[in-house]
C-alpha cells in the first residue's frame, strides 16, 4: 500500500491503488524461465533432413502406432525414438512391424548420413518382411507459388 502526504494537512490518508511494480517483476521471471526450459522439453532426434519440393504427405506418419526409424549424423539408429544397434535391429524392427503389419515403415535421415547406410537400413527391413517403405523428408516450399512449367 501506498502512502502520500496531503500537502501541509496533517491528515494522511491511505491510497487503495495496488502496486503492480512486483507482480510484473515475477513474471518476467517466470517468462524467463519458460523461455529457457522449454527447449529442453522437445522429446525426439534431431535431423538435418534432406528437402524435397515434390514431397507427398504421408498419412499415418505420425500416428502412434506406426514405425519410423531415424538415422543420426553420427549413424546412431533409432526405431521409435529408442536407440537401437544395428545388430539388434532385425529383431526389433520385426517386433515392431508385427504389431501393425498393415502400416507403412517410415525411414527418416539427417542429409548427412552416407547412402550405403540408408540402403542398408533398408535392406534389414525389406529382409524383415516389411513390404511398404516411405522416405521422410522436409517440404520445401517453392518460390513465387508457381508448379511444375511455370504454372501456380
Amino acid at each position: 500500500m501506498g502512502m502520500s502526504s496531503g500537502g501541509g494537512s496533517k491528515v494522511s490518508g491511505v491510497t487503495s491503488e495496488i502496486n503492480v511494480t512486483p507482480m510484473a517483476d515475477i513474471m518476467l521471471v517466470l517468462l524467463i524461465i519458460f523461455m529457457i526450459t522449454t527447449p529442453l522439453l522437445q522429446e525426439g532426434v534431431y535431423l538435418n533432413m534432406a528437402r524435397a519440393q515434390n514431397a507427398q504427405l504421408a498419412e499415418g506418419a505420425s500416428d502412434e502406432d506406426s514405425s519410423t526409424i531415424a538415422l543420426t549424423r553420427d549413424e546412431k539408429v533409432y526405431l521409435n525414438k529408442e536407440e537401437v544397434s544395428l545388430a539388434a535391429l532385425p529383431q526389433r524392427l520385426q517386433d515392431s512391424v508385427s504389431r501393425s503389419p498393415d502400416k507403412p515403415l517410415f525411414v527418416k535421415s539427417d542429409i548427412a548420413v552416407r547412402f550405403g547406410r540408408l540402403v542398408e537400413i533398408v535392406n534389414t527391413a525389406r529382409d524383415v518382411g516389411v513390404k511398404r517403405i516411405g522416405l521422410v523428408v522436409d517440404r520445401e516450399e517453392k518460390l513465387g507459388g508457381a508448379g511444375p512449367g511455370g504454372q501456380p
